[in-house]
């Protein structure tokens, strides 16, 4: 996978605002259609719309940490060694010397 730009982060920003857009449109086929939706087809709807906003989210989100290269995208080593050393202790804590009383 290639490195992505801010050009890609920018679209990735303004994917975003497709959720206004998909909202729009499910406002104007609720009120302006002949015939109503029921509560149930409106409930998926906007539960749906959720669910691709939501997705969309997850996506700028990844999008910004691979283009500053943040969190498992990071390639700094001092970042690195400190990500290994806070794993190693989670892995395996330091044992306490002497005697539970």
């Amino acid at each position: 996978m290639k490195q992505p730009t801010y050009i890609d982060l920018e679209d990735a920003i303004y994917m975003a605002w497709r959720t206004s857009d998909d909202l729009d449109m499910f406002y104007k086929h609720h009120g302006d259609h002949p015939t109503p939706m029921s509560d149930d087809e409106v409930s998926n709807m906007i539960l749906g719309i959720k669910q691709l906003h939501d997705l969309r989210m997850e996506a700028l989100m990844d999008m910004m940490c691979r283009v500053h290269k943040l969190n498992q995208y990071t390639t700094d080593p001092e970042v690195l060694a400190r990500r290994e050393k806070v794993f190693n202790e989670a892995v395996e804590p330091t044992k306490k010397k002497g005697k539970k009383k």
